[in-house]
């Protein structure tokens, strides 16, 4: 079983998936969480990775190396790895960034996410992805700047579909006091790897419109806030409900 999270930036969903995790797996349940490591990702959350817990000051060096460990192991197979490769660059040809930079990070970063979802698919256990790839094609609608539906419905078409699709949400003033608290935290090389507040606050947007181009594609979408103490005992029960072992 599948699940994945979206939402706006800084609304919670590393730590409402790893607390998702966890009570899985107190209550019997078998339970993996693939994290998508943003370039300042707390050590607290690095932890979960083992080799890539070296801390908040190493951030940015870590950015920089995991794609190019994981590309190297995942060559071992090249069947495997160029399908990943040629569904990320077909994904984002659909949406492509403005910026070269952007552009290079999403073919290595959808390929990767490719290469865990299609593990995932094989397993039998509960596998919960922070974000995945709901979030990759609101986030290339961002940097693309491409808002023409057609674009956007040929993007989710391709993309797989999850068992369990959950969007988190957060008030505006919410967001933007983490966002701040989060900036502030960084160091200048860190910021490098991150938009700014304000577009960061436009992905909230874009999130609701892709929500809803979802849900009136037949896609079940379930909404919890963040910032409601009951939404994460709500998230487990419903995954309880629909996973069924093999």
């Amino acid at each position: 079983m599948i699940i994945e999270l979206f939402g706006p930036p800084a609304v919670g969903k590393t730590t409402f998936a790893d607390a998702m995790r966890n009570r899985l797996q107190k209550s019997g349940r078998d339970a993996e969480l693939v994290l998508s490591y943003r370039p300042a990702e707390p050590a607290s959350f690095a932890s979960h990775a083992g080799k890539w817990a070296i801390g908040r000051r190493a951030a940015v060096l870590r950015r920089l190396l995991r794609p190019m460990v994981e590309f190297g192991a995942m060559a071992g197979h090249p069947v495997a790895f160029f399908k990943d490769v040629r569904f990320a660059w077909k994904l984002v040809g659909i949406l492509p960034p403005r910026s070269p930079m952007y552009f290079l990070r999403y073919i290595q970063y959808l390929s990767r996410m490719s290469h865990y979802w299609r593990r995932a698919v094989s397993g039998r256990n509960i596998v919960l992805f922070d974000q995945a790839f709901v979030q990759a094609v609101c986030s290339l609608i961002l940097l693309s700047q491409k808002h023409d539906q057609g674009r956007i419905e040929r993007a989710l078409e391709l993309i797989p579909t999850p068992d369990l699709l959950i969007r988190l949400d957060a008030p505006r003033n919410v967001l933007e006091a983490r966002l701040g608290d989060r900036e502030h935290g960084q160091s200048g090389a860190e910021r490098l790897f991150e938009l700014d507040l304000g577009r960061n606050l436009e992905t909230a947007e874009i999130i609701h419109r892709v929500d809803e181009l979802l849900r009136t594609r037949g896609r079940a979408v379930a909404l919890f806030s963040s910032v409601d103490r009951d939404a994460l005992d709500e998230a487990v029960e419903l995954t309880a409900a629909k996973f069924e072992p093999l």
